[in-house]
């Protein structure tokens, strides 16, 4: 089976599961740390725009979704919310909830001692297993065995919004199928409700997305100003090093695809596509200067004027040449090769440049 790699550093960072640099460190380690986890009840996932989370390792789960538990019902009046199970009942309070983004949520194990309910917590899917009956049990059980059987940490996509290049639109990951000892499929829901299977065996590596990756790329580059370097552009529509904006990222809403927006200084925006990869932030790094090359290199404005037309000129360094051509195609002693044209050095910088 091909591996499914995604941006999944990005994730981590955005679920809590490691810092980013900077300072206010020590502060936030002190606060609580929640990680959102998808909830699937009976084995089936709960699509809602909350969800359940870890605070601090102890999973809560959202007043909203406790009324989707079999056994539970949810009363509110003045006096508070009131959560009730066949075993009893009990009132929110400090000690058995918590309040995430202007929304209650109770503890997991409140509703363990409310309701004639059993679960777990998956560490490998992010997500939280619960079940009344034997059958949701062994929905359950069958599909964190299947989990299991995912080759690295491709689990963590489980009951998560994702992107696929070829795809468009967003699709949640329903549940794994465990088809034999070598393969399994991921049954997908797409925007409109349809359930369609992501086979996983013809999937290609990196074509798999997240909403955080793309929050993470706009979180670290939206709104910089770049230089566009057109030696790694394919059919770039830029002027060599022209200076512009980066815009946004998107999925495209016709393929799929993962784009970076680049805005002009006429305003025009122009997209790239993202080729797939582990890291996306490494395209984006080598295709851009976020420095004037010019000041950066101290490149006189002759040669600047080259470079800008992607042209190789007497006189230039290795630097500018690399600027305005790219990598060539091989390196010799005192020479390079650019298709066929060789170009010659003498004291570290072009002396002649020979079309063959």
């Amino acid at each position: 089976m091909k591996k499914i790699a995604l941006l999944l550093t990005t994730l981590l960072l955005t679920i809590g599961l490691i810092y980013p640099g900077g300072t206010g460190r020590a502060a936030a380690a002190a606060a609580p740390a929640y990680t959102e986890i998808s909830t699937f009840v009976e084995g089936k996932l709960l699509i809602t725009p909350v969800k359940s989370v870890l605070v601090n390792g102890s999973a809560y789960v959202p007043v909203k979704l406790v009324g989707q538990i079999p056994g539970f019902t949810v009363a509110a009046d003045t006096a508070g919310v009131t959560l009730t199970g066949s075993k009893g009942s009990a009132k929110l309070n400090k000690d058995n909830s918590v309040l995430y983004k202007s929304a209650n949520y109770v503890a997991f194990k409140t509703l363990l001692k409310l309701g004639a309910i059993d679960g777990k917590y998956a560490s490998s899917a992010i997500s939280l297993f619960i079940w009344s009956t034997e059958d949701g049990k062994n929905k359950s059980n069958s599909m964190l065995y299947a989990i299991s059987k995912l080759p690295g940490t491709m689990g963590i996509v489980l009951g998560k919004k994702v992107y696929l290049y070829g795809h468009p639109g967003s699709h949640w990951v329903k549940s794994v199928q465990y088809v034999d000892d070598y393969n399994q499929n991921f049954v997908m829901q797409n925007e409109a409700g349809t359930e369609w299977v992501l086979d996983l065996n013809d999937f290609v590596d990196n074509t798999m997305y997240t909403m955080e990756s793309i929050d993470y790329l706009k979180y670290y580059y939206n709104g910089l100003t770049v230089w566009t370097r057109n030696a790694l552009i394919a059919d770039s529509p830029f002027k060599n090093f022209e200076k512009a904006t980066i815009a946004n990222f998107r999925s495209n809403p016709a393929n799929g695809n993962l784009e970076m927006i680049i805005r002009r200084a006429n305003g025009q925006e122009v997209p790239l596509e993202i080729e797939p990869r582990d890291d996306y932030s490494e395209y984006v790094e080598d295709i851009l200067f976020f420095k004037n090359p010019q000041t950066a290199f101290k490149i006189s404005d002759k040669m600047w004027s080259a470079i800008r037309e992607e042209r190789a000129v007497s006189g230039m360094t290795i630097t500018e040449l690399l600027l305005s051509w790219g990598d060539p195609d091989s390196v010799h002693e005192g020479y390079v090769v650019y298709g066929d044209q060789y170009v010659y050095f003498i004291n570290d910088k072009v002396y002649s440049i020979v079309n063959l």
